[in-house]
């Protein structure tokens, strides 16, 4: 009986919900259940902040040097963590090298740099983030090492030396009329000294050139040689031991050159200086993205593998004249067989400027959000179905956002789209901040790009200035009082620092530390569906047509929009129809509620109904805002559903008491007869 008395509550219970079910939704429906994150994906939900070492924080340990440390960046993991929301890191080089290309021409690839400090601050620095949940990705340069190497020493000492064939060498030519020696073929280097640009460089000792893609000092390794191969890959054993997550490979798509070293063609349509402009004389369709690259890849995923299946693998990619949107997306792999986690996307760089990134005469108009989303909406579509979209705004080789744009309500924008796509973002140290370029003179320039043309677009240094920390000093915190910094620090550090923003409810830094938090809290923008959707601007005239775009995050791999971002990217207000995110069912109203706006970062809610209607969304100049959309049955349908709901929760609790009454009834005959055969036993 009380089995049965329990079945019947419980029967209620459910009929109850049933009830409530038909007539409400749920908050969790309507925000999305959580979902699953294994470790082994955890860069799949994550942000990655680039730490540019050299400018990111002088530790001043034992004494102040002017330049960026490993106590620095160790000492600033509580921010990065908790203060700002990030969940990995990529260290550039802080390997042993004699810095002509600032640590990427490596001298040995398994030592710490003095400048940087030791190898035990590099493992201090692993263990406490590992405490504080932070992965570490350093930078592997693959495709060359310093000419200080002992590889290339060794290499260039005789033409029979163990290491010769370790790197790129070739017989040259002579000029018949004038004597002078002349390289093997016309391939260029990307940092032209002068305006014959030779990616050659003669060696005396063996009357032989040898090729650097970059500088002379930087000659290039032979990756077809398998001994390069197996010590290339004990260098990512060497660190995958020292406990890091993954790595950033560096220059991918320049490691292999092609084997008959024919000639490179003239690009038809190039134009400009043949010094600063030199290397893009030629179509590189011979020492870029040359056959063989997937076969060293996956080779570098295998490796990666023995450490487990958590471990990343980010290629540095680009897409040029040789290189197509189609080929870097072919580094994925396959699912089957994997190769990069992720070959960056750096479409997002090229857009958000006003002009190309490396041509000066290239228009780009970063306010067209037509543009935008129809870039976006074909690299998502054309992403197999398991493969991790990524996007970045900025890197220490391109100038910083904040002033490619020069607009700081658009920059915020930008972010927020960043931060609100599906796919992986990362993050350049500064951004966070709407840190500027800093002015570099003539007279401390350290980029060798710098050094021939410091207003120039390949000019490096301006977005490497040291990072703006606080007022404390004219080094902005990043270094002692009094210190000369290797870069000086930008001006602009009195009205741009970590610390100020920080207290400053609408900053830059607002945007990202609440925005992130967010991200991570909210499955369908960090883990969610990509789901395209055409909107509308309000009035709909030539003046706003390209002004407007949109697009949805659902759960898992729903097409339901659970969150809706929308960006006017013009300069002046406009309505935004979103109608098409609605579901397209009739049935279905839509209440819209503002998570975050790029404008009042400090203000995001899931409260306050801010727009009164899908149909008309209002739009301020330069802003981005993400909206959570729930859906719920219209009013004739509420009413159905409670009516069928009702009937059927009655129809259980009636049967429920049926059983009950019939139990009650088969308990009372039982009872009877066991009465009577009690009362005839005393009678005989």
């Amino acid at each position: 009986i009380k089995t049965m008395k329990v079945y019947c509550v419980l029967c209620a219970v459910v009929a109850a919900f049933i009830v409530v079910g038909c007539s409400s939704q749920s908050f969790t429906e309507a925000e999305g259940a959580a979902v699953d994150d294994p470790a082994d994906n955890w860069w799949r939900s994550g942000v990655v902040y680039q730490v540019y070492p050299r400018s990111f924080l002088d530790a001043c340990e034992p004494h102040c040097t002017g330049t960026g440390s490993l106590k620095g960046i160790e000492s600033k993991i509580p921010y990065l963590v908790e203060d700002l929301g990030i969940e990995a890191i990529w260290i550039s080089p802080v390997y042993d090298s004699p810095m002509k290309d600032f640590g990427y021409d490596i001298s040995n690839f398994t030592s710490i740099s003095p400048m940087f400090g030791t190898m035990k601050d590099f493992d201090s620095l692993i263990a406490t983030a590992k405490k504080n949940n932070l992965r570490v990705l350093m930078d592997f340069v693959p495709n060359h090492s310093s000419n200080k190497h002992p590889w290339f020493i060794n290499s260039a000492s005789s033409t029979n030396s163990s290491h010769r064939d370790w790197y790129v060498w070739k017989k040259g030519t002579v000029n018949s009329t004038t004597g002078e020696r002349l390289p093997p073929n016309n391939w260029r280097t990307m940092f032209c000294p002068d305006d014959k640009c030779y990616g050659w460089t003669y060696d005396n000792t063996t009357d032989e050139w040898y090729y650097h893609c970059f500088l002379s000092q930087q000659p290039d390794l032979n990756w077809r040689n398998p001994d390069v191969v197996e010590a290339m890959h004990d260098v990512l054993r060497f660190w995958l031991r020292k406990g890091v997550d993954g790595f950033r490979v560096d220059a991918f798509p320049n490691i292999l050159e092609d084997p008959k070293f024919r000639n490179e063609p003239i690009d038809p349509s190039w134009h400009g200086d043949p010094i600063r402009d030199g290397y893009g004389k030629l179509l590189h369709y011979y020492t870029e993205n040359v056959d063989g690259l997937h076969g060293i890849v996956r080779g570098m995923r295998k490796v990666l593998d023995e450490f487990g299946k958590d471990k990343v693998l980010i290629g540095e990619i680009y897409a040029d004249k040789v290189v197509t949107e189609e080929d870097v997306i072919s580094y994925y792999g396959t699912e089957a067989e994997p190769e990069f986690s992720m070959p960056f996307n750096m479409e997002l760089i090229g857009f958000f400027d006003f002009t190309s990134p490396f041509d000066p005469t290239v228009r780009n108009n970063p306010r067209n959000a037509s543009k935008f989303i129809s870039m976006v909406n074909s690299y998502q579509q054309s992403l197999p179905r398991w493969a991790q979209p990524n996007f970045v705004l900025g890197n220490h080789d391109v100038h910083r956002i904040a002033s490619r744009l020069n607009n700081t309500n658009l920059t915020m924008a930008a972010n927020t789209l960043l931060l609100t796509l599906r796919g992986t973002p990362t993050v350049y140290n500064g951004d966070e901040i709407g840190q500027k370029n800093g002015f570099v003179p003539k007279s401390r320039a350290q980029d060798p790009n710098c050094k021939i043309d410091p207003k120039g677009l390949r000019c490096r240094d301006p977005e490497r200035t040291p990072l703006q920390w606080n007022t404390t000093n004219a080094n902005a915190g990043f270094s002692g009082k009094g210190v000369k910094t290797w870069l000086p620090v930008s001006k602009d550090y009195i009205k741009t620092n970590v610390a100020d923003q920080m207290g400053d409810p609408n900053s830059m830094f607002a945007l990202f530390s609440n925005l992130l938090r967010i991200r991570k809290w909210t499955p369908e923008l960090n883990m969610g569906s990509y789901i395209p959707v055409d909107v509308v601007p309000i009035p709909n005239d030539m003046q706003h047509k390209d002004s407007v775009a949109a697009f949805g995050r659902g759960r898992n791999d729903d097409t339901t929009i659970a969150y809706l971002v929308v960006a006017n990217l013009g300069e002046v207000p406009v309505g935004v129809d979103a109608s098409n995110a609605a579901p397209s069912s009739t049935n279905k109203d839509v209440d819209v509620f503002v998570v975050f706006d790029s404008l009042k970062p400090s203000s995001f809610n899931t409260s306050s109904t801010v727009p009164t209607t899908i149909s008309n969304i209002p739009m301020s100049a330069s802003q981005t805002v993400v909206l959570r959309l729930i859906t719920h049955p219209s009013t004739s349908m509420h009413v159905l559903a409670i009516v069928i709901g009702s009937s059927i929760g009655a129809a259980i609790v009636i049967i429920a008491i049926a059983m009950y009454v019939r139990s009650n009834s088969q308990r009372t005959r039982n009872n009877k007869k066991k009465y009577t055969r009690v009362n005839n036993e005393q009678f005989d």
